[in-house]
């Protein structure tokens, strides 16, 4: 077991941790809201994450990102030290495991301050034993707060949520709050976005091909939006990260998609664009000619 105490305790995980290539287990009290939103990020990617925080002011904005970013890779568990049965709630422990190959566990939570510039230290394994072991730990606690942690129900306050990577609100709901509206609902819906350049040619007849412009992927239908004005407002729109306060004054529905991951949506818009650009040309051989399928 090697040892390390300093004020870059990042270095030690973070080159592991942002390349996991099958799992994350993490007790950290503490978390940062852009780490969240990597943890959420790896979970969406495949990558198996188990998180084990608490429900403390500091994590309220990274606790609404996990809760919009739920999926079956996302394990969490949050630990209220405000319960009547605090003293046995609340953790402190913090744990950083990557691919059941690389342990470590001390006192660096998982914030910019723990990370880049609190004097902190870490015991990291270096065996398969000592990696086993920090893994015996975390299985314990896990099985150990499992049934403490908070339910979805409580995690969800009903009016604030986390959204990435989104389109900004071009309208104000307030000017919807007429007599007749009886209720009013925000739909989170997921789009992928690719913007392409073709080009392809043929010598005889000469012929050029090209073409350019941007797919747009339905990520719950997995369908092609021929959507002109969609188009538009995505090419045309910054995308970000905000925390939405509906503040019950309207509904909000978060879609999930069938699509798994970039790479999916990357091969669905490729197979369009293909086919899109597939051409049927008569090539000239001499005296003879022939139909000829290009595809590009």
């Amino acid at each position: 077991m090697k040892t390390y105490s300093g004020s870059n305790a990042g270095s030690q995980i973070e080159p592991v941790l942002w390349n996991a290539r099958e799992s994350v287990w993490i007790i950290s009290p503490w978390l940062g809201k852009d780490y969240a939103m990597r943890l959420a990020s790896l979970s969406q990617k495949g990558i198996g994450v188990r998180l084990i925080t608490s429900n403390v002011d500091y994590n309220i904005e990274s606790l609404e990102i996990l809760k919009a970013s739920e999926n079956s890779n996302l394990m969490l568990l949050v630990l209220d030290k405000d319960k009547p049965d605090a003293k046995t709630n609340f953790i402190h422990a913090k744990i950083y495991m990557v691919d059941r190959k690389y342990a470590a566990s001390g006192s660096a939570n998982l914030t910019y301050s723990g990370l880049n510039s609190n004097v902190e230290s870490l015991s990291i394994a270096e065996t398969e034993e000592e990696i086993l072991m920090i893994e015996r730990d975390f299985t314990k606690i896990w099985m150990d707060f499992e049934r403490k942690s908070m339910s979805k129900d409580e995690l969800s306050s009903g009016s604030t949520y986390s959204i990435r990577n989104a389109l900004p609100l071009s309208s104000n709901f307030r000017e919807f709050d007429q007599p007749n509206i009886e209720g009013k609902e925000l739909v989170y819906h997921p789009y992928y976005f690719f913007e392409f350049i073709f080009r392809g040619s043929v010598r005889s007849p000469p012929m050029d091909f090209r073409d350019s412009g941007f797919v747009v992927l339905d990520g719950v239908t997995r369908q092609i939006i021929n959507d002109n004005r969609l188009v538009e407002e995505i090419n045309n729109n910054p995308k970000a990260d905000y925390v939405l306060k509906t503040e019950n004054k309207y509904r909000l529905k978060i879609l999930q998609p069938i699509i798994q991951d970039y790479r999916e949506a990357k091969e669905l818009a490729l197979d369009y664009i293909i086919t899109k650009n597939t051409r049927h040309y008569t090539q000239t051989y001499g005296s003879r000619g022939g139909s000829h399928v290009l595809l590009c």
